[in-house]
């Protein structure tokens, strides 16, 4: 049995034709013929159902195909891996929500950036739910997410905290308020980030909860957008207080029912991280626990 027979066979069950198994893969139509053959009499079973012109896994042929698609998937990661290293794979994948992208991740980047500027980090913009599922399908090396909840398949290292704040135009009749409850904004014009984001499905369910119904206006990720639309309507958008404190062009009312959340770095469990991603890591955690530690007044007790 060779690898080359197995992915004759995949083919085969992909496109239910020979013929046009052997057109995707530039072969001729005896070579995988006889492969399969082959295959076949090496496992003692029938792979397909030979209908006419057409070929249809049998049972045995189905059972083989899923199995031997989660092997050959792991054997081109493998691959892909091996020749990363071979590459020294000078570049990290890394998740960033688009809130954070504009006051977490550049003091991340530049400190990063100055020590190995020889990396590359290929920034990737979605939601802290999409960016999760990205990072335990090993589409991303590591992410900077928001989530109250540890997922067991992922390590977390909170890195700070934040909160959500209900952001208006200076116009807006609401600006002058000290507070919002969630109650107020019921049938009220408002602004949420696309879906994806673990804020918005958050609010969704505190909304659901109290039977509120807000008017959704737009989902939108864009920063710029977002404010643009508030300076024309009488919306709010929920924002972290942080994005706040670098656009005072806008009004933060804070929630009289405060929404705190964790921002994390996050990376898969039990998987091959390269030697750049784990410098990163090390560099966040050395870097973010420095800030974190309390400040000596150097006066004796």
């Amino acid at each position: 049995m060779t690898l080359t027979q197995l992915r004759y066979f995949m083919e085969v069950c992909k496109q239910g034709s020979i013929t046009k198994a052997a057109q995707v893969l530039h072969v001729s139509q005896p070579s995988i013929s006889n492969s399969i053959r082959d295959l076949e009499t090496e496992l003692g079973v029938n792979l397909f159902h030979r209908i006419k012109m057409r070929l249809s896994p049998t049972q045995e042929g189905y059972y083989f195909y899923q199995g031997l698609s989660r092997v050959l998937y792991r054997l081109d990661m493998l691959v892909s891996d091996m020749q990363d290293m071979g590459k020294k794979h000078n570049m990290i994948r890394i998740g960033v929500p688009p809130m954070i992208g504009t006051f977490l991740f550049p003091d991340i980047f530049d400190l990063f950036h100055s020590e190995h500027p020889d990396v590359l980090l290929e920034m990737v913009e979605y939601g802290s739910l999409k960016i999760q599922e990205m990072v335990l399908s090993e589409e991303l090396d590591v992410a900077l997410a928001v989530s109250d909840e540890k997922e067991s398949r992922l390590n977390n290292i909170e890195l700070m905290r934040t909160s959500l704040v209900y952001c208006v135009d200076q116009k807006h009749p609401m600006a002058g308020a000290k507070s919002i409850s969630l109650q107020d904004l019921d049938n009220a014009p408002v602004i949420l980030m696309q879906q994806g984001s673990f804020q918005t499905e958050l609010l969704r369910q505190h909304f659901f909860s109290r039977s509120i119904h807000p008017k959704i206006i737009m989902y939108s990720n864009q920063l710029y957008t977002i404010k643009h639309m508030l300076s024309r309507s009488q919306a709010g958008a929920f924002m972290f207080e942080h994005v706040l404190e670098m656009n005072p062009d806008l009004v933060g009312i804070p929630l009289e029912d405060p929404v705190e959340l964790g921002i994390s770095l996050i990376w898969k469990k039990d998987r091959h991280l390269y030697s750049d991603t784990s410098r990163l890591i090390q560099m966040v955690k050395k870097h973010f626990r420095s800030r974190q530690q309390p400040h000596n007044s150097g006066k004796g007790e």
